[in-house]
């Protein structure tokens, strides 16, 4: 064990990416949603120095519902948000977990509450740019979004 983080109000730490510079990792904790009641909850780690990391602050996004999977490609941060959907979130300063919400993909729209619904995860790696969404009950989305094709190669 190198070291060991926590942070505030923790439910179950789920799932997380490093930023492609690896100074950040993203992180979502699946239940604080429900647990806190408060909006979708991202939180970003720095662990530019691996024995002493620290929570460089969190992101709030516009909606209740629980966050899953998260990826990042570039400066961008896709997100399976179960009802919501998938968020694609701009890192605008990963120092203070400054985001802007640039897009998202609605594939539960009847509501955002926190339930297990929708999004389960998301794969933003093509060289095309396609995203594809996982959705536990509708099946598979491939989206084609409006943005540039990921700069970085899928990892292997």
């Amino acid at each position: 064990l190198v070291s060991r983080t926590s942070y505030t109000s923790t439910g179950y730490t789920h799932q997380g990416w490093l930023s492609e510079d690896h100074n950040y990792f993203l992180f979502g904790d699946e239940t604080d949603e429900r647990k806190n009641n408060f909006n979708t909850k991202t939180l970003v780690m720095d662990v530019k120095d691996l024995d002493s990391p620290f929570l460089a602050g969190s992101y709030f996004g516009p909606t209740a519902a629980i966050d899953h999977n998260l990826y990042n490609v570039g400066d961008l941060t896709y997100l399976a948000s179960y009802r919501a959907g998938l968020r694609v979130l701009q890192m605008d300063d990963l120092s203070s977990a400054s985001f802007t919400e640039i897009g998202y993909f609605d594939i539960y729209p009847s509501n955002d509450s926190a339930n297990f619904n929708g999004a389960w995860s998301v794969y933003p790696f093509f060289a095309s740019g396609n995203i594809i969404v996982s959705d536990i009950e509708q099946g598979l989305f491939i989206l084609s979004p409006s943005t540039q094709a990921p700069s970085t190669p899928p990892p292997t």
